[in-house]
């Protein structure tokens, strides 16, 4: 790269602006007062940012903006130097809102405060994150599909039926059968990209005119007494404690497998995503 400006000629002149004497500015540089004159008549004769008056080297007013412009970049650098190295986790946005984020602080533990964290809240195509170097890791539900992304299986996410709060207490008092009957005369607000039968191991008989393309969504539906559904139980958590939403007790199996993503050229984020896989299974649901 050819600089308009050689950085070493940046660095002179900075000392320059700190030190009174050419010795002065030969100290800060660590170099010989003798090997600095060439260099200094140099950047007075091409540039200009420095001048001599009587027998003492002095900063120019464009050569006072080159210093300060120096200084900064070195102080930058100093920061970025003296920071922690940041690691990135993808993850759909409602596990980002109701695991990753409450959870966070052990996770720091876990690593012993070695990091710096951005937790990215994506969309549907999380694998493109990783890809393009926007992510160290992905949380995701399914394995990856280029294979030059490792994954690991940390666990299941269950999912689970639920109702508006407000039918508590009409579905407390029933039993299985009772439940199917009242549940039947009711909308199911249904996921756009799955089946109701895979989720429920049956066909409610009513399916509400709202089809939701997402969990975030689908779990604001019910909240709003749209009707009842199916959702992952790790995105309806804090709706379950702020009593939004009532949970069902119907026999249902259908999970998804979580599991990390990274980059098969990472050659440490194995064992990180080892840790971080860890950190997930301890996840309490209710």
């Amino acid at each position: 790269m050819k600089f308009a400006i050689p950085p070493e000629y940046c660095l002179i002149v900075s000392a320059f602006s700190q030190a009174s004497t050419l010795r002065g500015a030969a100290v800060l540089l660590g170099t010989d007062p003798a090997a600095l004159v060439r260099k200094v008549q140099r950047i007075n004769q091409e540039f200009g940012f420095l001048e001599k008056i009587g027998n003492r080297w002095t900063v120019t007013s464009s050569g006072q903006k080159i210093a300060h412009w120096t200084e900064e970049m070195i102080n930058g650098q100093k920061i970025l130097t003296e920071e922690a190295p940041r690691l990135r986790i993808s993850a759909y946005s409602w596990l980002t809102e109701e695991m990753l984020i409450p959870n966070f602080q052990s996770l720091t533990t876990d690593f012993k405060s070695k990091y710096k964290w951005s937790i990215q809240m994506g969309g549907t195509d999380l694998e493109q994150e990783l890809i393009y170097n926007r992510s160290d890791f992905v949380i995701h539900g399914k394995a990856p599909n280029d294979p030059n992304v490792a994954h690991r299986r940390i666990c299941s996410f269950p999912w689970v039926p639920v109702v508006p709060y407000s039918w508590k207490e009409e579905v407390s008092r029933l039993n299985h059968k009772q439940l199917i009957d009242y549940l039947n005369e009711r909308d199911f607000c249904r996921h756009a990209h799955l089946n109701p039968a895979t989720v429920l191991n049956y066909s409610p008989k009513r399916t509400h005119d709202l089809i939701v393309d997402g969990v975030i969504g689908l779990r604001s539906a019910v909240i709003h007494a749209l009707g009842w559904s199916a959702l992952p139980a790790m995105s309806v958590q804090s709706a379950l404690r702020e009593k939004k939403l009532f949970k069902l007790n119907l026999p249902i199996k259908y999970s998804d497998d979580v599991s990390i993503w990274w980059m098969r050229s990472r050659k440490d984020a194995s064992a990180q995503g080892k840790i971080i896989g860890a950190w997930i299974q301890a996840f309490e649901v209710i």
